[in-house]
């Protein structure tokens, strides 16, 4: 049943190919050697083959041109207002209108996304079944794989709405899968990252380089996820725990180093993923060579919307002119090849938490003053070299976090997109959001119903039980 039916052989095929060199996993395919539930034991045989197979979701989710990674960054920021492409893959979001047969949303977004998935309940199944792991070992893996799965799940259910939602590794149980309310999956999300919590270490690996999940990448995700439920309290108090972390001394740079935020071996840095020439997904991707025109830039419009003494203008966008036409690139990362590097692809940074706690602090009526929403806000304005926030009551308050978001998180993981599409709109927040509000004026036949992308129609062909989103042909 293409991409899920297959789901039980390629995850332990991901497995297996992530615990051998990339000869011997080479000779593997060539002499066609049977995939066994015994293989699946033998990567959680040990802590290092067990260590191993973990490792393989992450270099899973940013498996070069083809990493969900850079699917979710660029697609995401197409549909919204903060990135234009010229690629045509990348054209049909930025105009909001995705035809059902895309391959980008198929082969990428979904099937990507599940096979990522399908990679977490192999591990779980795994990690459950081994008797010979040490327990801490055992223990912080299960933590990254609970961790993951929700990552995932939170992209699937905010790009799709209702989904399968695949927790075993049963091939013709979880063909068959229909879509479950997004109630469910966010439920679930929940419990796997309370999960995560309980499992993680509390510490990164003694590298010093914070590309491994631990217990405060669980808290800084969970307080984003209780902030896209409307749960303030909880969403104030995961963010608070990541901001005070007194063991991993996360910390906002001053302004003056504001260029190196992406750097590798940044105190803000929560969570990034590594590679191995220090090259970033989102170098090459946003940086193309002097005198090439990016295929993928910052509208006018949105480089424009920026104060004009803000050190992120200067330092985090590159202004290019060529053949007379002039082009805004997104220029947080600024390796582009080679290797050598000191850059990796950051998930999660603490610039986020402190977001996040003002917008709650701002629900929760806390607006100025110490420990407000106005002193959570003025961290990130201050490091912009920006003035403290005019804003006092609760609308004024909104919108200027909605705003500093806009300046700070652009070109990362869909953050706009996400927060225009969960926020209500000002001019009927009782059925629009802030994306009609701001998309419907700018994007041709604009209309709700593109906030959710379409269920690939391969998939409905595959399984019949999958219901077509609202706006799209069946």
């Amino acid at each position: 049943m293409k991409n899920i039916i297959i789901y039980r052989i390629l995850g332990l095929f991901i497995f297996l190919c992530t615990l051998l060199s990339v000869s011997s996993c080479k000779k593997f395919v060539e002499v066609g050697a049977p995939i066994t539930e015994i293989d699946a034991a033998k990567a959680f045989a040990s802590d290092a083959s067990a260590n191993s197979a973990i490792l393989g979701i992450y270099t899973k989710s940013v498996s070069g041109a083809n990493g969900i990674v850079k699917f979710y960054t660029v697609c995401m920021g197409n549909s919204s207002d903060e990135l234009q492409s010229t690629t045509g893959a990348y054209t049909p979001f930025m105009n909001n209108s995705i035809p059902v047969n895309s391959n980008t949303t198929s082969q990428y977004l979904w099937a990507g996304s599940y096979a990522v998935i399908a990679q977490c309940n192999f591990a779980i199944e795994g990690l459950n079944g081994s008797q010979s792991l040490t327990p801490a070992v055992k223990s912080n893996l299960m933590g990254e794989v609970k961790f993951w799965r929700a990552f995932i799940y939170f992209y699937l259910v905010n790009m799709f709405g209702d989904v399968p939602m695949p927790l075993g590794t049963n091939s013709v149980e979880n063909g068959k899968l229909p879509r479950v309310p997004s109630t469910e999956v966010w439920s679930q999300i929940v419990k796997d990252l309370k999960d995560a919590q309980t499992l993680l270490n509390a510490n990164y690996p003694a590298t010093g380089i914070r590309s491994r999940i631990n217990k405060s990448v669980a808290d800084a995700f969970l307080s984003r996820v209780y902030l896209y439920q409307k749960d303030w309290l909880n969403a104030e108090s995961e963010a608070t725990k990541v901001i005070q972390n007194s063991e991993n001394a996360y910390s906002i740079v001053d302004k003056s180093a504001i260029a190196d935020v992406f750097k590798n071996t940044s105190k803000e840095i929560i969570w990034q993923i590594s590679n191995a020439d220090g090259i970033s997904t989102f170098g090459p991707l946003y940086n193309y060579l002097p005198g090439v025109a990016s295929a993928i830039s910052i509208p006018e419009t949105y480089y424009l919307s920026f104060e004009t003494n803000d050190f992120r203008l200067v330092n985090w966008v590159k202004v290019k002119n060529t053949n007379g036409s002039k082009s805004y690139e997104v220029y947080k990362y600024k390796g582009r090849s080679g290797t050598g590097g000191n850059e990796y692809d950051v998930v999660m940074r603490l610039a986020e938490q402190y977001l996040i706690r003002a917008e709650a602090r701002a629900r929760l009526q806390k607006l100025t003053g110490d420990n407000s929403a106005a002193s959570d806000l003025d961290k990130i304005r201050l490091r912009a070299n920006l003035n403290g926030t005019t804003a006092t009551t609760m609308p004024q308050m909104l919108f200027a976090i909605e705003q500093e978001r806009k300046h700070e998180l652009f070109g990362e993981f869909g953050h706009r997109w996400l927060d225009l599409k969960r926020t209500p709109s000002l001019v009927s927040p009782a059925n629009k959001s802030r994306a009609d509000d701001i998309l419907g004026p700018i994007k041709l036949g604009w209309i709700s119903d593109a906030q959710l992308y379409p269920i690939p129609a391969s998939q409905i062909l595959a399984n019949p039980s999958l219901i077509q989103n609202p706006g799209y042909m069946p």
